[in-house]
């Protein structure tokens, strides 16, 4: 008998209470509400199986099911805190779906509506490696470290500095003082995308477990809305790839 597919649903976690750009979720961005360009892109995934925008905002949720997402419960409002990690957010979100509608995603996708520039490419491919690997616990999507790790440090209240990174972990000699290209690759995260199986959730307590995989995604596409200088950078990078593809921003 064939296995059965996995399930694969969508998540755009999308909290009402932005302080650095109000209603940041919803504004517009090139013609569009921002968190339409994520909903969109993971509609067109030929392997996710539903979109769920999973908030505690009655504007955001409108909009999200305009665009195409489902909004089949709110986000409870002690879950969206600012200072709220991902963790319970998603916890929730999968043990509502199997106590409510008797269904748990094999696995979730979880979106970040800041992220106006991620690629359904991308989204497809990073499913596509976590179900090829079903002894992983989950799949995270990287680029290439903007500020390279062993040139961070502490910085003391005597103001001296410490290297964040001590010589007996890097297993180098003043890494800081070497040229970027002398030193290892590294790579961060950058809030772009991360496609977990639910038992990593469930049995491990965690949004990676112990062994994650990565994915290496083009730095310009792992644009990451925080505060208003990112939102009108992201508006010029996102106009210059509308105009490459013969889109007129709006």
């Amino acid at each position: 008998m064939e296995q059965a597919k996995p399930k694969v649903y969508a998540i755009v976690t999308a909290r009402g209470g932005s302080k650095s750009i109000p209603k940041k979720n919803i504004k517009e961005i090139c013609g569009k509400p921002l968190i339409a360009w994520t909903i969109e892109a993971a509609k067109r995934a030929r392997n996710i199986d539903r979109l769920i925008c999973d908030t505690d905002n009655e504007e955001i949720a409108a909009i999200a099911k305009e665009y195409g997402a489902e909004i089949p419960f709110m986000r409870p409002a002690e879950l969206a805190e600012d200072l709220t990690p991902d963790l319970p957010v998603f916890v929730h979100a999968v043990k509502w779906l199997g106590e409510h509608e008797g269904v748990t995603p094999d696995a979730v996708v979880h979106l970040r509506p800041t992220g106006p520039m991620r690629t359904t490419e991308d989204i497809e491919a990073a499913i596509d490696l976590l179900l090829a690997h079903p002894e992983a616990d989950s799949v995270r999507c990287v680029a290439e470290a903007p500020l390279h790790p062993l040139k961070t440090y502490t910085l003391g209240a005597d103001n001296y500095l410490t290297p964040f990174i001590p010589e007996s972990v890097s297993g180098m000699k003043e890494p800081y003082n070497l040229p970027r290209q002398a030193l290892p690759k590294a790579y961060a995260s950058l809030a772009y995308l991360s496609v977990i199986w639910s038992r990593t959730i469930s049995e491990q307590n965690s949004m990676t477990g112990k062994r994650f995989l990565g994915q290496i995604v083009p730095f310009e596409n792992t644009v990451d809305i925080n505060d208003p200088v990112d939102f009108e950078v992201a508006r010029v990078v996102l106009a210059k790839r509308l105009e490459k593809m013969g889109l007129a921003a709006k």
